[in-house]
């Protein structure tokens, strides 16, 4: 069971109950609106045109049946997978700022890692 089935099932309480009811007001109206829509493959986005994280997709999901949690998940890891592939071909390093950053953080004489390009820095 979710957080949010918890919530709305009562199990943590009257408060989180109204609250979780709330929020599926919130989405429907959004669904109305037009903030979320559910494109003809059943996948869901946002105001901005992104697919929707799980935690929203729960929630759509329980106020329509038009909505494809498969189609909106897979979609969203192909939305993921080109945003990182746009990163790696963008990226020239880190800036002097993130650099001091990174010292900040970690330490200078540090090796880190940058989890998408694979890319050693040594700070």
């Amino acid at each position: 069971m979710t957080r949010f089935e918890k919530e709305l099932s009562g199990a943590l309480g009257a408060y989180w109950k109204k609250e979780a009811e709330k929020e599926l007001e919130r989405v429907k109206k959004d669904l109305k609106e037009g903030k979320i829509t559910i494109d003809e493959n059943g996948i869901a986005r946002n105001c901005i045109g992104r697919t929707l994280h799980d935690d929203m997709l729960e929630k759509v999901a329980k106020v329509s049946d038009k909505v494809n949690v498969e189609a909106t998940r897979a979609a969203r890891d192909e939305e993921t997978d080109k945003v990182i592939e746009a990163y790696k071909a963008s990226c020239t390093g880190p800036s002097e700022e993130e650099m001091f950053e990174m010292r900040a953080a970690f330490g200078t004489g540090t090796t880190v890692v940058d989890i998408f390009t694979g890319k050693k820095i040594r700070l």
